[in-house]
């Protein structure tokens, strides 16, 4: 155990060493979502202000604080966009420098190899979401409750989902092995479906049962509920429940297809020439 926590902090390291050498590139990984849909949405929102009120969105979600209701979004977004992009380009980077094969021959086991690259990006897109947070309270009036401490359990399930999702993500990239295309369709259902541009109750209902086999869903209701003052969709208690159970399936689930996929490859003799 204590040789692979060296493995995971040395991967960290490495990890942040690259984007230290590269700053231009990290400030844009936290300002992407400023310009790509929140300054967009904020844009269109205010032209359906009734006196000052986001009236459609007080009836729908409870609260008429849009730049709040975004703001929050946007931040726990980046963790979900982080870990399907962190996890794809560590691997891809491997692949690029053809150092794949020499690292998952280390006696570091290949699910630490795919923890650390996962851990890397829920930092820096913790990093991200931050900055977004307080961009929101400074710069555009979002209003914030001290309440959303409460939602700290729910953000920790939440970063226990993305890791399983990461041993998923990482098959995925191990098998398609041109998997951009696949990475960016699925990454950003995920993260819309979950509510983070709008509420779920404006959902038709097959994306409505969607949306709640989805962790996102749960974590980001439970934030904005702390936050904004908002009406959870279920009883919190279901909520942390019911999130609870789905970041347990989904590590065991990740974990394991990982591993089969992982092993398929050695065993067929493709990991080598990825």
């Amino acid at each position: 155990m204590g040789a692979e926590l060296r493995a995971v902090g040395a991967i960290l390291r490495r990890d942040f060493r690259l984007l230290c050498r590269h700053p231009l590139n990290f400030v844009n990984l936290i300002l992407l979502p400023l310009y790509q849909f929140l300054i967009p949405s904020l844009l269109l929102g205010a032209a359906f202000l009734v006196n000052g009120r986001s009236v459609g969105l007080a009836r729908t979600a409870g609260t008429d604080d849009i730049a709040g209701f975004l703001f929050v979004g946007a931040a726990a977004s980046s963790l979900g966009f982080g870990i399907f992009w962190g996890v794809t380009w560590a691997i891809k980077r491997e692949v690029d420098t053809c150092t794949l094969e020499q690292a998952w021959l280390t006696p570091t086991s290949r699910e630490t190899l795919v923890l650390g690259s996962a851990l890397t990006s829920l930092a820096v897109s913790s990093v991200a979401g931050v900055v977004l947070f307080a961009m929101g309270g400074i710069i555009f009036g979002a209003h914030y409750s001290a309440r959303i401490a409460l939602g700290v359990p729910a953000l920790l399930l939440l970063l226990v989902s993305l890791i399983g999702i990461a041993f998923l993500v990482a098959a995925v990239v191990l098998r398609v092995r041109q998997p951009n295309f696949l990475i960016d369709t699925t990454s950003y259902l995920f993260v819309v479906t979950s509510g983070v541009l709008f509420p779920i109750a404006v959902l038709p209902a097959f994306l409505k049962f969607a949306a709640f086999a989805l962790p996102t869903t749960y974590g980001l209701d439970l934030l904005r509920a702390g936050a904004l003052g908002t009406s959870p969709l279920l009883p919190v208690v279901w909520e942390y429940a019911a999130l609870g159970v789905i970041a347990a399936g989904l590590v065991a689930i990740g974990r394991w297809t990982f591993l089969r996929t992982e092993r398929r490859l050695r065993v067929q003799g493709s990991l080598g020439s990825y």
